[in-house]
């Protein structure tokens, strides 16, 4: 089994709760790079239980959205917003989106988990219009090395280089060990680059000078880890 057909539940509990970064900084950050959504349609892969892309029909008026993930645990929404279980890493066998074509497609802390990251990207640059945009957020690339050259007691230099499978614990249940592919800063973009897409900007958010006095663990997480970046691209 998938763990994240496990996960689910435990990862939107934590991520809805008052401190947690994507309600802090990240989704502000994430929708800044998406820009306007008025009248377009919405492909959201690994879109966890929903909640964003039916805010993005309800409230910034996505004409509609397509939602894709493998936990099948969706919010009730809109008639305008699809859910469809699914892994990230398949996409090009999921038949309901055979011959559809989205202006938005988003990849919000998924991307890394996609077993072939070149063919799920060849896939979705497929599903898009030609003047699509991508958004592409993932953790920041020195997370990662700075785990690494903790865990294993080697430099951050070599942690950081050290691209490929990392598994580990889960920060959401413990009890359940997750693996997704850790990236150097051109690894990420030449995956980019390399299937069909060309990076307009790239975005590392961080806490405002107010969230950073109200929530100081926070900070202190962010001060070591980074965060995450966030790449706007469109079909080259």
């Amino acid at each position: 089994m998938d763990p994240w057909q496990t996960l689910t539940t435990d990862y939107e509990q934590r991520r809805s709760r008052e401190d947690s970064l994507d309600r802090l900084m990240e989704w502000d950050a994430q929708r800044s790079m998406i820009g306007s959504v008025e009248g377009r349609t919405i492909l959201d892969v690994g879109c966890g239980n929903g909640q964003k892309a039916i805010e993005l029909v309800t409230h910034h008026g996505a004409a509609s959205a397509v939602g894709v993930d493998i936990g099948a645990e969706f919010l009730p929404g809109p008639a305008e917003v699809a859910f469809h279980t699914a892994d990230l890493s398949s996409l090009d066998e999921l038949d309901v989106l055979e011959g559809r074509r989205f202006d938005v497609v988003l990849f919000l802390q998924t991307l890394a988990y996609a077993r072939d990251r070149a063919r799920t990207l060849r896939t979705v640059r497929s599903l898009m219009t030609e003047d699509g945009v991508l958004v592409v957020s993932m953790a920041h690339p020195i997370r990662y090395a700075v785990e690494r050259s903790e865990r294993d007691g080697v430099g951050i230099g070599d942690a950081y280089h050290a691209v490929g499978p990392y598994s580990y614990p889960s920060l959401w249940n413990p009890e359940i060990t997750v693996t997704h592919t850790t990236d150097t800063f051109s690894t990420i973009h030449n995956a980019l680059t390399g299937n069909g897409f060309g990076v307009e900007e790239i975005l590392e958010p961080q806490l405002s000078d107010e969230k950073k006095q109200r929530y100081p663990h926070k900070q202190a997480w962010l001060s070591k880890y980074v965060g995450i970046i966030i790449l706007r691209a469109r079909p080259a």
